[in-house]
């Protein structure tokens, strides 16, 4: 994979880790009343969206090498 097609998948993962977390943490701002949760979730949906890109990277990474070998 080339270095741009990953910046690009990571970039959009990011976006849409800081997107989702942003409304769940907006959303338990108004549940709980707590400012905590509107900062927090979003580095926790982000880091959970880098997690999962880096797992599906590394899956597909592991699989090619596995492909190459009989023994």
């Amino acid at each position: 994979m080339k270095f741009r097609t990953f910046s690009a998948i990571m970039f959009g993962m990011t976006m849409l880790g800081f997107s989702v977390g942003l409304v769940v943490g907006i959303y338990l701002h108004n549940r709980t009343g707590n400012d905590a949760w509107a900062y927090l979730a979003v580095p926790l949906m982000g880091l959970g969206s880098a997690v999962a890109a880096y797992g599906t990277l590394h899956t597909k990474k592991n699989r090619e090498n596995s492909e190459g070998t009989d023994g």
